[in-house]
């Protein structure tokens, strides 16, 4: 992954929770632990709805998830919490995604591109 971003992981777990999720995840990220949920607030993130996270369509990603051997583990912190995918560079946020549901995603192999084409000077 030579041509992906950099990435930092925020988490509301302790520091040992985050070490051994990542651990045995991925060993080489680079992740911050935020149970006060403070980087959470400075990006306006919001606790879910009813429809965020049960909705038609977060069931529908689950049983997708579920038949590729993803299952739910134990909740750490606010399971309630809505997820956050910021590119940052310097104090600027240069693109965001905003989640309709628990179980949204943007596509991730577009990102090196997003970043390049964000990157670049201005004509």
């Amino acid at each position: 992954m030579a041509d992906y971003p950099p990435l930092l992981f925020v988490y509301m777990g302790s520091v040992e929770e985050g070490e051994a999720f990542f651990a045995s995840a991925w060993p080489e990220a680079r992740a911050v632990s935020d149970p006060a949920k403070q980087l959470y607030a400075a990006f306006d993130l919001k606790r879910g709805s009813i429809g965020e996270m049960f909705g038609p369509e977060v069931i529908a990603c689950g049983l997708r998830a579920g038949a590729k051997g993803h299952l739910i583990g134990k909740p750490v912190g606010d399971p309630w919490q809505m997820p956050g995918l910021f590119l940052v560079q310097g104090p600027d946020v240069l693109w965001s995604h905003d989640f309709a549901h628990i179980g949204d995603h943007p596509d991730f192999t577009v990102m090196p591109q997003l970043v390049a084409d964000l990157s670049a000077p201005a004509p």
